[in-house]
């Protein structure tokens, strides 16, 4: 009795798995949490939810074993004194993580030591939830009698995807199981200078946008992302004067003289201006209406600017023949027609100026192929993949609790599947694989019957018997056959040989059955030839005392209805009450 309460000292899943860790590697150092225990003592892991990880990141988490000397058993209500507890296995860990136990070995002595540590530490590679399973040996002690028990924690290790990121581009995740949707950002912006943004995403892809479309990896294998980022600046190479206004004339050097007009000619130059007042001065082109400098090169870095011409004298004051200001930000050819008559065009060309060149990898890992088959030996529904760390089982689309491992024998027919996790924590449902239910025809009384809830056509030595129903009354000797649809395309054909030779016959035309006999609370009453169409039902125990009564309605003198009555274990005898007359049957429920 002791021994197998014991195996439920804390609750757990049991986890079924291909590969278990070693219970040694190279975590060292863990810390004990003098904190964990519990009222009324007993066995305790802390905690059962670690800290999360993140992929491609160092990860350590320490647990902490309680042990008490000495506990009291809920289920037997006995005190037994822990003697040794022994870790032999840890399964389900992610790819990149180790563990290690305090205790050489694994092996605890709680009367040495109530309280023992171990440590998961690594890089895990991939992210995922999973269901890490401490597997032990606790050896107790009743009255001096040793028993041993294997025992298992479950732990909850949920590992995050990580961002990936340098100093040009940052983007999201950086791993992740097939297809991985990734979105990306370049982190280097000198606005209002020219930006410009060159991707390649390793996968056949490019952009040229600060924030490109997202990029979607199918196929598993590392992908080397580039950006090169390239700073620009918009540079003035050519400055040409194509005429000037009257400014100029009228001064020492440029006479106006009378009846004559202006004589000379202008000597023109410009002065750049930038936002914070410096300015640069171009030279001087002697003695004409116009003038082209080239080859300047000036970076426009500290806007806005102004460009303004000059008519340079020798002794009088230099001439203004107008002032254009530049328009920010803005690259190519630009007219000037300024001052009621000069005019002219600015060359201004984007140009790099700095350049950034930075790449990264995205990681995908491949998804396990989750094929079921059946063993034909052990009648088990299989995973045909022995690389995955946890299962996932169903029926019809809802979960198993108690399917865990790689195997499973079908408790029931349906759509069954099955999800399969591997260290990298990408899970894979399989294709559904259908199970049919299996049943054979059973007699009682006059009454062939199968199994309820489907689509049913009965034959008798080949000709139509009957409706859609789990049952007939029979019509003699003969071959019955039911051909049963169950849904999901299982179509069951059952047989039976009914011989009945010198087998006396009722003598009324009433028939009635109930079955199964005996069943669990849940059975069906069939009647055919009765008197009324009305019929009163009542189920009375070996004393009399009636513990259930219905009325049923019984047209065209056929009644078919089902009972599910919670009752306790024991004979019972139905009554049928049919007008004047009174059927009984004994019903068994067990």
């Amino acid at each position: 009795m002791f021994q197998a309460r014991l195996v439920f000292l804390v609750p757990f899943t049991l986890l079924l798995v291909a590969r278990v860790q070693p219970v040694l590697a190279q975590c060292p150092g863990c810390a004990v949490d003098s904190t964990c225990v519990v009222s009324p003592a007993y066995p305790t892991l802390c905690p059962v939810t670690p800290v999360e990880g993140t992929a491609g990141e160092p990860y350590a988490a320490d647990f902490t074993f309680w042990m008490p000397t000495s506990f009291t058993d809920p289920g037997s209500g006995l005190t037994v004194d822990f003697t040794q507890m022994t870790i032999t296995g840890v399964s389900g860990l992610p790819f990149g993580l180790d563990f290690e136990a305090s205790a050489p070995g694994g092996v605890y002595y709680p009367q040495d030591n109530q309280f023992g540590c171990a440590r998961v530490c690594g890089v895990p590679i991939g992210p995922g939830v999973f269901t890490i399973t401490i597997s032990i040996l606790a050896t107790v002690e009743y009255n001096g009698v040793p028993i041993s028990v294997p025992q298992q924690f479950p732990v909850v290790l949920t590992v995050l995807p990580s961002a990936g990121g340098n100093t040009s581009f940052s983007f999201s995740p950086s791993s992740g199981c097939s297809p991985v949707e990734v979105t990306f950002q370049a982190l280097i912006d000198a606005s209002p200078a020219p930006m410009s943004y060159a991707w390649d995403f390793g996968n056949g892809n490019t952009s040229g946008d600060a924030q490109p479309p997202a990029q979607t990896y199918t196929g598993p294998g590392p992908y080397v992302i580039s950006l090169q980022t390239t700073v620009g600046g918009y540079v003035l190479n050519t400055v040409s004067l194509t005429g000037v206004n009257g400014n100029w004339c009228g001064d020492v050097e440029e006479p106006d003289v009378p009846f004559v007009g202006c004589t000379g000619t202008p000597d023109p130059y410009f002065v750049l201006t930038d936002a914070g007042g410096g300015v640069v001065t171009s030279g001087t082109v002697g003695d004409s209406f116009t003038a082209s400098w080239s080859g300047l090169a000036i970076v426009l870095d500290n806007a806005p600017y102004s460009i303004s011409f000059y008519d340079e004298d020798v002794v009088s004051q230099n001439d203004l023949l107008g002032t254009y200001n530049i328009p920010a930000n803005s690259g190519g050819t630009h007219f000037i027609n300024i001052a009621g008559g000069t005019t002219g065009s600015l060359d201004i060309a984007v140009v790099p100026q700095q350049l950034f060149a930075d790449t990264d990898t995205i990681v995908v890992f491949l998804l396990p192929e989750v094929i079921l088959f059946e063993d034909t030996v052990t009648g088990e529904l299989c995973v045909l993949n022995d690389s995955l760390v946890s299962y996932l089982w169903f029926l019809d689309g809802d979960t198993v609790p108690t399917a865990t491992g790689p195997c499973y024998t079908p408790t029931g027919p349906g759509l069954w599947q099955a999800i399969g996790t591997n260290g990298f924590g990408c899970a894979t449902m399989s294709d559904p694989t259908v199970v049919c239910p299996e049943f054979d025809i059973v007699l009682n009384e006059d009454v062939l019957f199968v199994p309820s809830g489907y689509t049913y056509a009965w034959t008798h030595d080949s000709l139509p018997i009957g409706g859609n129903d789990a049952f007939i009354f029979t019509e003699g000797d003969g071959l019955y056959t039911v051909t049963v649809d169950a849904g999901n395309g299982c179509i069951i054909v059952e047989e039976y040989l009914m011989i009945t030779t010198a087998v006396a016959q009722a003598a009324d035309d009433t028939r009635i059955a109930v079955f199964p006999v005996p069943n669990d609370g849940s059975f069906t009453i069939a009647a055919d030839g009765l008197v009324s169409t009305r019929m009163d039902i009542k189920l009375m125990d070996l004393s009399g005392r009636v513990v259930f009564k219905q009325r049923m309605d019984a047209p065209m003198h056929r009644m078919h209805g089902s009972l599910s009555l919670d009752l306790p274990a024991g004979p019972y005898v139905l009554r049928i009450d049919d007008g004047d007359v009174q059927h009984m049957r004994r019903v068994i429920i067990r």
